[in-house]
C-alpha cells in the first residue's frame, strides 16, 4: 500500500514538471531580420560609347564650276574613316548620339590637299529595338576635302545591325550614307564596324 502512495506521488510530481520541462527545451522562433536591397541606379544602362573603322565604299561628287562630276571608288582612291561616339537613351528604343568623324585619304591625294581630310561632328538621334538601328543627323564638318576651315555641312545617316558579345559589349555593324550640300552636293557609302559599351 505503501509503495502504491509513492508510486502516485512520483507520478503527481513529475506531470507537475513537464511543462516546465517542455518550456525548457522547446526550440524558440528564430529572430526575423529585414533585408534592404539598394535600389537599382536610374542611370544604369543609359550610355552607350564606341569606335568605329570605315571605308569609303562609293562616293558621287557633283559638278561645280571648277570641277567636274566624279566618281569615286576603293580603285581610285582609298578613303578610311575613324569615329567616336557617346550617347544617352532616354527611351529604351530611342537614344541621343554624338559622333565625332576622322577621315583620311591613303591613295590617289589630290593637289594641295592633306591626307587628314575631314574632321566632323554628327549629333544625330537613333532608334533601336533587337539588335537592329538605324539613325539620322546633321553632319557639320570643319574638315573637308583635305583642307581646314574648309566648312560643309550636309546629312548622315546610319542603318545597320548590332550582335551582342555579352557583358555589355556589341558590335555594330553599319552602313552610312552621307549626303553632303554645302560645299559641293555629294553622296557617299561607308560600311563601318564598330565595338560598343553600353553600362
Amino acid at each position: 500500500m505503501k509503495s502504491l502512495v509513492l508510486c502516485c506521488l512520483l507520478g503527481s510530481t513529475a506531470l507537475a514538471a513537464a511543462p516546465d520541462l517542455v518550456a525548457s527545451v522547446a526550440p524558440t522562433a528564430p529572430t526575423q531580420t529585414e533585408v534592404t536591397q539598394p535600389s537599382p541606379s536610374k542611370l544604369k544602362d543609359r550610355f552607350l560609347t564606341y569606335g568605329s573603322f570605315g571605308f569609303n565604299a562609293y562616293t558621287y561628287l557633283g559638278a561645280t564650276a571648277t570641277a567636274k562630276e566624279t566618281y569615286i571608288t576603293p580603285a581610285s582612291r582609298a578613303i578610311i574613316y575613324q569615329q567616336a561616339g557617346i550617347a544617352y537613351f532616354f527611351h529604351k528604343l530611342l537614344r541621343v548620339q554624338l559622333t565625332l568623324i576622322f577621315g583620311e585619304t591613303l591613295t590617289n591625294l589630290p593637289a594641295n590637299t592633306n591626307t587628314f581630310s575631314t574632321f566632323a561632328i554628327v549629333p544625330q538621334l537613333v532608334f533601336s529595338t533587337h539588335g537592329f538601328f538605324t539613325g539620322i543627323g546633321p553632319q557639320l564638318a570643319a574638315i573637308s576635302y583635305g583642307k581646314t576651315g574648309n566648312f560643309d555641312a550636309g546629312i548622315y545617316t546610319g542603318t545597320g545591325y548590332a550582335p551582342k558579345l555579352g557583358r555589355g559589349l556589341t558590335l555594330p555593324i553599319t552602313v552610312q550614307l552621307v549626303v553632303m550640300l554645302y560645299q559641293r552636293t555629294s553622296v557617299a557609302i561607308t560600311p563601318s564596324v564598330a565595338l560598343a559599351y553600353r553600362f
